[in-house]
Formats: structure tokens, sequence, C-alpha cells
């Protein structure tokens, strides 16, 4: 009885392992799928940070673009008002021209 109670621990201790293997090799599936759902999901978020920074970015630009258009309007509006000025200085008879400097 010794001999068999042995033989059938060892039968057990196989059982055992075996489904120990099996469970590990399911866990061992999973942790794959996993860790390719992970590298997954981290692909579309470097995707959309890179989007949302391509999107700030052209809004960057968008206002710099405005408010460089307001300066050169600004530039255009003041050369013109300068004209002005140095074409109504001429006009005036030299003697006013020395006396206003």
């Amino acid at each position: 009885m010794a001999v068999e109670d042995g033989s059938n621990a060892s039968r057990e201790g196989r059982a055992t392992a075996v489904g120990l293997k099996a469970e590990l090799d399911v866990l061992r599936a999973e942790i794959a799928k996993i860790e390719a759902l992970v590298t997954s999901r981290q692909t579309e978020f470097r995707a959309a940070l890179e989007s949302d920074r391509a999107e700030r970015l052209m809004a960057e630009l968008l206002r710099m673009t405005a408010e460089l258009m307001s300066a050169q309007e600004a530039a255009a509006r003041i050369e013109s008002e300068l004209a002005t000025l140095r074409s109504l200085r001429s006009s005036r008879p030299w003697w006013w021209r020395m006396l206003a400097g």
C-alpha cells in the first residue's frame, strides 16, 4: 500500500505540475495580449499628443500671423502719415520751415 501511495502522490504531483503549467501558459498568453494592447494604446496616445501639439502650434502660428498683419498695417499707416507730414513740411514757405525747425 505504501508503494501505491507513493505512485498516487507522484501522479498527483505530475497532474498538479501539468495543471500549473497549463495555468502558467494561459497567464503568459494573457500577459502577451495585455502587452500588445498597452503597445497599441501607447501608439494611439503618442499620436493624440502629436495631434494636440500640432493643433496648438497651428493656433499659435495663426495668432502670430494675425499679429504680424496688424503690425504691418500699423507700419503702413504710420509711413503714410509720415509721408503726409513730410509733404506738408516741404510745401510750406522756406521762412516757415526755418521758424518751425
